[in-house]
């Protein structure tokens, strides 16, 4: 299941698969999951040991990931980006993403949810802004990029580029933390509209998620397409804080 339980195995040739989780390998001897610095307890979903990193790795000392569908501990420390999105491009995570690909929608508007489901509280929380773009694979399926960390008010979503043999289509942002009448947190600013009226950037839409957890999306006249609220809208504590 999805906190690395086994629920059944057809085994006919008595193969030995002691692979679970991400980073886990079985232990006959305990039952339990070895995760490089700690061990995992698939019963529990958790681990039986706090984690040497203290609060470093979370504010929960002996939790595994919040969403294990998506997110991994590789190392048994802390939460490492979704490597499904293709967040990660390092080491290990680097190589997982490779592997699992990013998720795909048949549609920029559900990409562009997923992408900003995922980020917005992230963005509340640091209140900076992060932004990515949409791409457009062969078989007319569209992805995210990774999100890169922007500024307090302000972010590039260029920065995270479709990766070759892709088009770009559209780009997606956020806006952080409620500054209190300082900004004009929930609609898009004259620098969004410029980015995505701008020929040279060439992307059809440009997505918004805001700190009151609004889903906006403006065409490349400037035109709304989009307004409806389900984001989050609050900052949530998870394992890479």
């Amino acid at each position: 299941d999805e906190w690395g339980n086994l629920l059944n195995e057809e085994n006919p040739h008595q193969l030995q698969q002691l692979i679970r989780l991400p980073g886990q390998q079985y232990d006959e001897e305990s039952g339990l999951y070895y995760n490089r610095h700690r061990y995992y307890d698939p019963l529990q979903g958790r681990y039986i040991t706090q984690d040497p990193i203290g609060l470093k790795g979370g504010w929960n000392l002996y939790g595994y990931q919040l969403n294990p569908i998506s997110d991994i501990d590789p190392l048994g420390l802390s939460m490492w980006e979704d490597a499904k999105s293709g967040a990660c491009t390092n080491g290990l995570c680097g190589t997982l993403s490779a592997m699992i690909g990013p998720d795909k929608f048949d549609s920029i508007d559900s990409t562009a949810y997923d992408a900003l489901n995922k980020i917005n509280s992230q963005s509340i929380c640091e209140d900076k802004e992060f932004a990515g773009l949409i791409c457009k694979d062969n078989s007319g399926r569209y992805f995210s990029t990774a999100p890169n960390r922007g500024e307090r008010k302000g972010s590039y979503p260029f920065n995270s580029p479709c990766p070759n043999g892709t088009e770009k289509v559209s780009a997606y942002h956020t806006h952080g933390a409620d500054s209190h009448g300082e900004y004009w947190d929930e609609i898009f600013s004259g620098k969004d509209e410029k980015i995505v009226k701008s020929k040279d950037n060439n992307i059809k839409s440009f997505y918004l998620g805001t700190p009151s957890g609004n889903f906006k999306a403006i065409d490349n006249h400037g035109k709304e397409i989009t307004n409806r609220k389900g984001l989050p809208n609050v900052c949530r504590v998870h394992g890479n804080m």
